[in-house]
């Protein structure tokens, strides 16, 4: 019977490894995904500073664009050449962006985006060189389409403060208000004592003539105010 049960053993082995042994190697895991491709290398800086609320992502929208339907977050030690797959691409996607989001991957502004095509194939996305910090996202997405048209556009800033690329830093951080007395334009670490702070949620401020609140959209409500607040409470860096 030991000698039946041997012979039966060593011949259901010898089958297994002739089944296996078809000349092909084999990953340990394997994985499908359905869906087209997309391919994102450039230089990207400014990522370390970013805090765990956020995260520079490639991702996908759909035509809602608001939440993304597909992410891959970036690496905050990434600085430097960067190249990332985003696969899985449903059809649902039309549009994939280099982008900030929020915890719960709400798009809060967009660096970069590329419109897909209803195809499988890979989609290759050259996002060149791009300063992703914080201070530069809030540039791009608020200071440059809104504060700006007032604030150094035009060559002409109200009441002598610059939000213009590359002269916002200087202008805000650190800098005490000419109009409101004790008061920095931006306190870093402390949103609630900046004079930033203070005229986008606040309908008067005395010394201030405009209301500001005026300016806030609702999108801005959601996004970028917050965004200008974590900037702040995490040490309104300028990288």
């Amino acid at each position: 019977m030991k000698k039946y049960i041997f012979a039966t053993l060593t011949a259901l082995t010898a089958i297994a490894l002739t089944a296996c042994d078809d000349g092909r190697i084999y990953e340990k895991t394997v994985s499908y995904k359905e869906g087209r491709i997309v391919k994102l290398t450039g230089t990207l800086t400014g990522l370390a500073n970013w805090p765990d609320d956020y995260s520079i992502a490639l991702a996908g929208f759909d035509g809602t664009d608001e939440y993304a339907v597909i992410s891959k977050a970036i690496s905050k030690n990434a600085d430097g050449q960067v190249s990332i797959v985003l696969s899985g691409i449903n059809d649902e996607v039309n549009t994939v962006r280099l982008c900030v989001l929020d915890r719960l991957r709400r798009q809060v502004m967009s660096f970069r985006d590329i419109e897909l095509e209803q195809t499988r194939d890979t989609v290759y996305m050259d996002a060149g060189t791009i300063d992703v910090s914080m201070l530069n996202a809030i540039q791009q997405a608020y200071f440059n389409t809104t504060c700006a048209n007032c604030h150094g556009a035009s060559n002409r800033a109200a009441a002598g403060l610059y939000l213009t690329q590359g002269r916002s830093y200087g202008a805000l951080v650190d800098q005490s208000s000419t109009r409101v007395p004790g008061i920095k334009m931006v306190e870093p670490g402390s949103a609630a004592n900046s004079l930033l702070h203070i005229i986008l949620h606040q309908e008067q401020v005395e010394g201030i003539t405009m209301t500001h609140r005026d300016l806030v959209s609702e999108q801005n409500e959601q996004n970028i105010l917050p965004l200008i607040d974590s900037w702040i409470n995490n040490g309104a860096k300028e990288h």
